[in-house]
C-alpha cells in the first residue's frame, strides 16, 4: 500500500525490470491475475514464488542464440512511492524462428521439483494460446505481449496504457505485429492500441479469451 497516493498528473514512466525488482514483480503479478484459475495456474505459494523467481531471472538475461526469441520485462512504480505497480513481459520473436523455440516449454523454467507446479495446468493453460499463435503469424517476426497486469489499487491511471503502447513502439521500429491474447476485461485496452480480433475458429472450438493481432506499422 502506497504511503502517499499516487499524483494523477505525474507522467507514466516505463523501466525495465532489474533482478532487485522481482520480489516487487512477484507482488505485482499476484495481485494481478488473481481469478481461480489463474491461481491453479501460477499458485500463490513457495513453489509458486520460487518459479517466477525462476523465470524472472531467465528473463532478464539474453537470448540462449540470435535466433531465439528475447525477452523484455517492464515496470511502472508508484509515483508516491516508487514500489513496482505494474509490469509488462514482452516477447520479441525474429522473423524465421521456429515456432517450437518459443513453445511455453521452452520459454518457461523448469518445475520437476516443485510440487505445486502442475503439467497438466499449465498445459491447458498454454497450448492453447499457443496454438492459436502459429496458426496467425507461423514463423513471421512478431513481438508477443505474454502479461500485463496493474494492481487493483493501481488501476485507471494509464499504467496498462503506457506499457501496451512500449511495446506498440519497438513493433513500429522493427516493423513486425504484435499478438496477445486477451481476457475480457482487457480487450477495450487493447483495441484502443490498434490491436484486432482475429477469427481461430478453425482451431479452437470455445477460446478462453481473445487472440489478437496489431498490424504492422511501418515508422515514419
Amino acid at each position: 500500500m502506497d504511503a502517499l497516493p499516487d499524483n494523477p498528473t505525474a507522467p507514466v514512466i516505463v523501466e525495465r525490470v532489474t533482478a532487485s525488482d522481482i520480489p516487487d514483480i512477484i507482488a505485482v503479478w499476484w495481485d494481478s491475475f488473481s481469478s481461480d484459475f489463474i491461481r491453479r495456474v501460477f499458485p500463490q505459494t513457495p513453489d509458486g514464488r520460487c518459479w517466477l523467481e525462476r523465470a524472472f531471472n531467465r528473463y532478464l538475461g539474453p537470448a540462449p542464440a540470435p535466433d531465439y526469441p528475447r525477452t523484455e520485462c517492464l515496470l511502472v512504480r508508484s509515483p508516491g512511492t516508487g514500489v513496482p505497480v505494474a509490469m509488462a513481459v514482452y516477447h520479441v520473436v525474429p522473423a524465421g524462428c521456429d515456432p517450437a523455440l518459443h513453445s511455453w516449454r521452452v520459454r518457461w523454467p523448469a518445475f520437476d521439483d516443485l510440487p505445486d507446479i502442475r503439467e497438466d495446468v499449465l498445459a491447458e493453460f498454454f497450448e492453447p494460446m499457443e496454438k492459436t499463435q502459429t496458426y496467425l503469424l507461423g514463423d513471421r517476426g512478431h513481438v508477443y505481449l505474454e502479461a500485463l497486469g496493474t494492481m487493483e489499487a493501481h488501476r485507471k491511471r494509464g499504467y496498462g496504457s503506457a506499457l501496451v503502447k512500449w511495446g506498440s513502439d519497438l513493433a513500429d521500429k522493427l516493423g513486425v505485429e504484435c499478438y496477445l491474447d486477451a481476457s475480457p476485461d482487457g480487450k477495450p485496452l487493447y483495441e484502443k492500441n490498434g490491436y484486432i480480433e482475429q477469427d481461430v475458429s478453425a482451431i479452437i472450438e470455445k477460446p478462453s479469451g481473445s487472440s489478437m493481432v496489431r498490424p504492422i506499422k511501418w515508422e515514419s
